[in-house]
């Protein structure tokens, strides 16, 4: 219930939306050690490839983006901290966010699947602040690459899935 009130709050207007300039890299960094005990918590093993000399920035709005974060690690705890594995990547030279995990993949997971209206309200957005997200899964985990412009999907992404 909780998502669909964000969703149409966001939908509304009601969560005003303000891009400015933004720092990815300490964006990923600050969300990431926010998350880093509830990883911790479930035994998760956090491989995190995050620059600190270099970064990139989007025109986005920080709360947006860092809630956009948030669902992504949310549903690593949920749905796939049976892997006991979640890698997270600033990509400065293609200018991405890589977030991906080890779990049973998006139609395999155990648990009750929902209405999808966490993703939705990820979309949403992602597609206001002009950025895009591709979403790999199979039974071997989940990757989710977030960018401008996406390079194109190979089939060595299911590969590197399994090779995390």
């Amino acid at each position: 219930m909780d998502d669909l009130l964000s969703y149409t709050l966001l939908t509304s207007g009601k969560h005003p939306f303000e891009p400015t300039s933004t720092d990815i890299g300490r964006l990923v960094r600050a969300s990431v050690a926010a998350w880093y005990p509830a990883f911790e918590e479930k035994e998760i093993q956090l491989d995190v490839d995050l620059p600190t000399e270099e970064t990139f920035y989007w025109e986005a709005d920080p709360k947006w983006m860092t809630r956009v974060l948030d669902n992504l690690f949310q549903n690593i705890l949920r749905h796939a901290a049976e892997g006991k594995y979640a890698n997270i990547v600033v990509d400065v030279e293609q200018e991405l966010i890589i977030v991906a995990d080890r779990g049973p993949g998006m139609d395999n997971s155990p648990y009750e699947h929902g209405a999808g209206i966490g993703l939705s309200t990820l979309n949403y957005m992602l597609k206001k602040m002009k950025l895009k997200a591709d979403f790999t899964s199979n039974e071997n985990g989940t990757r989710v690459a977030i960018g401008r412009a996406l390079p194109k999907v190979n089939p060595e992404v299911n590969t590197m899935i399994t090779e995390m």
